[in-house]
């Protein structure tokens, strides 16, 4: 099957469907311009940079050890306060205004299906911009965290702010992972974005999922894209207009 054949597939399969789950991997923070702190070429830089992986960089232990290192990586390796949300993110959202769309699920932090407007996404790492203070309770955006000189302090009680993201060592939520699983399990369309079938979202969310509308729309090639049923390798953002092409 060509690739044009298989766009006009997966083109009916959204015009005929009502309940579709939308994944959204790394791989669409990085068509937006950031970088995958995970990749081998960051790995080697950030190691080379803070004399440590960025898994230990990030982890709840660093956290509570070295607070004022903690939060020097997560303001200049997390906080890219400067980037802003690519087309696939405006097509996601017109998508959803159309009331096809279930549900969409990402690990990702960086907020930009906020930006675009998507709404009620199921966050299973959290949000940069979901910030509290562990005694108060008082909330604060990323902002507040980047400007900050040293350790973001809560303006009333003077506490070290939480980040509000899932943190190496932590669990995710019970409830969001079973919000997740249940919305994949219920979909009649799954459409994986950015991602591969080997990533543990991926994994988790369509263990249970019995249909076969797995779409997997990503640049990179990966050995496990037999386990979807019908992959396209291509940016993300050049695929959506040809899938949703009426929006």
């Amino acid at each position: 099957m060509s690739v044009e054949q298989t766009i006009e597939r997966v083109k009916r399969m959204v015009d005929e469907s009502s309940k579709i789950a939308i994944l959204l991997g790394v791989g669409t923070f990085i068509e937006s311009g950031g970088e995958n702190i995970w990749s081998s070429r960051e790995c080697y830089r950030l190691e080379e940079k803070y004399n440590k992986t960025p898994d230990e960089m990030i982890s709840v232990e660093f956290y509570s050890a070295r607070r004022d290192k903690f939060f020097e990586f997560y303001k200049n390796e997390i906080l890219l306060d400067d980037l802003e949300p690519c087309s696939l993110y405006y097509d996601i959202k017109k998508l959803q205004d159309t009331g096809k769309v279930r549900t969409v699920i990402t690990q990702n932090t960086d907020g930009l299906h906020n930006k675009a407007g998507i709404r009620d996404v199921i966050e299973l790492h959290g949000n940069i911009n979901n910030n509290w203070c562990p005694r108060c309770h008082r909330n604060y955006e990323a902002q507040y965290l980047k400007n900050a000189k040293a350790v973001p302090l809560c303006e009333d009680c003077n506490t070290s702010i939480r980040p509000g993201v899932r943190l190496f060592g932590e669990n995710i939520a019970n409830n969001l992972m079973t919000q997740a699983v249940n919305a994949c399990e219920g979909a009649d369309l799954i459409l994986a974005l950015g991602t591969n079938m080997y990533d543990n979202m991926v994994k988790f969310c369509t263990g249970t999922y019995t249909g076969d509308r797995l779409v997997l729309i990503t640049k990179e090639e990966h050995y496990t894209d037999k386990f979807a049923d019908i992959v396209i390798h291509d940016k993300v953002c050049n695929v959506l207009p040809k899938i949703f092409p009426t929006l």
